[in-house]
C-alpha cells in the first residue's frame, strides 16, 4: 500500500512539474507596405505575456523582421530540444497564412517543415495555434492529413479554409482576444484552474462566431486528448 501511494505521489509530482516551451511569432510589418497587417505583432506579445507568468514556462518571441523562415525553425528546434515526454511544446503564429503554409517575413514556411521538426521532439503534447487568414487550408493534401495524424499534434486555427481572420479596432485580432480571455481563466468551465484543449476550443469557437456575426469559425483537429491541459492559470 505504501509503495502504491509513493508511486502515485511521484506521478503527481512529475505532472505538476511538466514544462511548457512556447515560440510566439507575430508579423505585422512585411517587406514593402501592401502586405502589412496592423496588430499581428501585438497578438504574439499578448500570448507570450500570458504564458510568461505561468509556472514552468519558457517563452521565445519573434516579431516582424526577426521572424524569418530559418529563425523560426531554428528557435523551435533549439527551444523544443529541451522538452521531455511529459512536457508540452507550442507554436503560436499571427500573420498571413496561405494554402498549407504560414507566411514568414521572408517567405512561406510549410506545415510539412514544422511537422518534420516536431517529429524529433520528445514531448508527447505538441500544439500549433495559428491566427491567420485561410488557416484551415493547411490540410489541403492527403500527405498533410497523414502527417498531423501520425504524431501527437493539436492544431488550433483561427478560421476555416475559405475564411479570413478578422482584425479589430483593438490591440488584438478577434481570435486572439478570445484566446487570451480563455487562457486567463474564461474557458475554465469546471473551475479547476486548468484549461484543457476542449475547454479552450469551446470558449474561443463560440466567442469568435458570435462576435464575427457567423463570418469566422475557428477549427481544431489532430491527434490529441480533448482533456489535454494547455495551461494552468
Amino acid at each position: 500500500m505504501k509503495c502504491l501511494l509513493l508511486a502515485w505521489m511521484m506521478l503527481c509530482a512529475i505532472h505538476l512539474q511538466a514544462k511548457t516551451y512556447l515560440v510566439c511569432v507575430g508579423i505585422a510589418d512585411y517587406p514593402g507596405t501592401e502586405n502589412d497587417l496592423r496588430i499581428s505583432d501585438n497578438d504574439a506579445k499578448t500570448i507570450a505575456k500570458v504564458f510568461s507568468v505561468a509556472e514552468h514556462a519558457t517563452v521565445s518571441l519573434l516579431l516582424n523582421e526577426q521572424a524569418t523562415q530559418s529563425a523560426l525553425l531554428s528557435t523551435m528546434h533549439t527551444l523544443f530540444l529541451n522538452a521531455n515526454t511529459e512536457d508540452i511544446v507550442m507554436l503560436y503564429f499571427s500573420g498571413h497564412g496561405t494554402s498549407g503554409a504560414l507566411v514568414c517575413h521572408d517567405g512561406q514556411l510549410t506545415y510539412q517543415h514544422i511537422f518534420k521538426m516536431l517529429k524529433g521532439c520528445k514531448a508527447n503534447r505538441k500544439v500549433i495555434i495559428a491566427d491567420a487568414c485561410y488557416a484551415g487550408k493547411m490540410r489541403t493534401t492527403n500527405q498533410q492529413t497523414t502527417n498531423y495524424k501520425s504524431q501527437n499534434v493539436m492544431l488550433f486555427l483561427s478560421s476555416r479554409t475559405n475564411e479570413t481572420s478578422q482584425e479589430t479596432q483593438y490591440k488584438n485580432s478577434l481570435f486572439t482576444i478570445f484566446l487570451e480571455r480563455g487562457l486567463r481563466g474564461g474557458a475554465d468551465k469546471n473551475r479547476d484552474r486548468q484549461i484543457t484543449a476542449h475547454e479552450i476550443f469551446d470558449f474561443v469557437h463560440d466567442g469568435v462566431i458570435e462576435a464575427s456575426g457567423n463570418k469566422q469559425h475557428p477549427v481544431m483537429w489532430g491527434k490529441f486528448d480533448n482533456n489535454m491541459p494547455i495551461i494552468t492559470w
